[in-house]
C-alpha cells in the first residue's frame, strides 16, 4: 500500500492512461479525485475504484476552462482536505497534417488542453500542496514531445511546451516541498492511437513511484515507462 490515504487527482481519468492509472494508485491505497469531460466514462470508473474499496469522487470538467478547473480542485480539497498528487493527464490529438493544412481552431484547441490546461489545474493546486510542504506533479508527455515527427505540429509543440512547463516548475517548486517529473508513456492503446499499442496498465508502474514516498527526492526528470528506473539512479 504505497499510497495509503494519499489523495491523488488525475484529469482525463475516465479512460486510456488516466483510468489505468486511477485503478493503479486505488490498489496501492489511494483516495482518488477525478475529472473528466465525458460523464458516463467517468461514473463507470469512479464506480470501478469504489468496487476496490478506494474512497473516488468524479467531476465533469473541461480543463481549458478556468471556472471548471477551479470547481474542480475546490471541490476535491472540500472531499478530501488535502491533495497530495496531481496528474495533468487530459490531453487531445487532432489528425496529423502537413502545418499549411492545420485548421487555426485545431492548433488552439490543442493547447488549451494540452498546455493551457496542466497551466490551470496546477495554478490552482499549488497554494495547497504548498501549504502542505509537500505534494508530486507528474505530467503525462509523450515521445512527440521529445522529438520530431512530421505532420505533427500542434501537438508536438503541445508537449514540448508541457515539457518545458515541468522543467520549469521543478525549479520554482523545489523549495516548497513540491516534485514535478514527466513521464512518457510510449505507444499505448487509447483514443489517441485508435487502440493500438501497449494495454495502459502497462505502463502505471512509473505513475505509482512518482506518486509514492519513494520519489520524494526526485524532481525535474522526463521519465519514459520503459526506462525510468535507470533514469532515477
Amino acid at each position: 500500500m504505497k499510497l495509503k490515504d494519499k489523495v491523488a487527482m488525475i484529469t482525463g481519468g475516465g479512460r486510456g492512461i488516466g483510468k489505468a492509472i486511477a485503478l493503479a494508485y486505488a490498489r496501492e491505497g489511494a483516495k482518488l479525485a477525478l475529472c473528466a469531460r465525458t460523464g458516463a466514462e467517468l461514473e463507470q470508473t469512479v464506480n470501478e475504484l469504489r468496487g476496490l474499496n478506494s474512497e473516488a469522487e468524479g467531476w465533469v470538467c473541461d480543463v481549458s476552462v478556468p471556472e471548471a478547473v477551479l470547481q474542480f480542485v475546490a471541490g476535491a480539497r472540500q472531499k478530501f482536505g488535502r491533495i497530495d498528487v496531481l496528474v495533468n493527464n487530459a490531453g487531445v490529438m487532432t489528425r496529423p497534417v502537413p502545418i499549411t493544412e492545420l485548421e487555426i481552431k485545431k492548433w488552439d484547441y490543442t493547447m488549451a488542453v494540452n498546455l493551457r490546461g496542466p497551466f490551470l489545474i496546477t495554478q490552482a493546486v499549488l497554494p495547497i500542496m504548498a501549504k502542505q510542504k509537500s505534494g508530486s506533479i507528474i505530467n503525462v508527455s509523450s515521445s512527440i514531445g521529445r522529438g520530431a515527427y512530421a505532420n505533427f505540429i500542434a501537438y508536438a509543440t503541445s508537449k514540448w511546451g508541457l515539457e518545458g512547463f515541468s522543467q520549469n516548475l521543478a525549479v520554482e517548486t523545489r523549495s516548497l516541498g513540491i516534485r514535478v517529473n514527466s513521464v512518457e508513456p510510449g505507444y499505448v492503446a487509447t483514443k489517441l492511437t485508435g487502440y493500438h499499442g501497449s494495454k495502459p496498465d502497462s505502463v502505471t508502474e512509473v505513475f505509482v513511484y512518482l506518486a509514492s514516498d519513494d520519489s520524494k527526492n526526485v524532481t525535474g526528470k522526463m521519465l519514459s515507462s520503459s526506462g525510468w528506473k535507470t533514469q532515477v539512479k
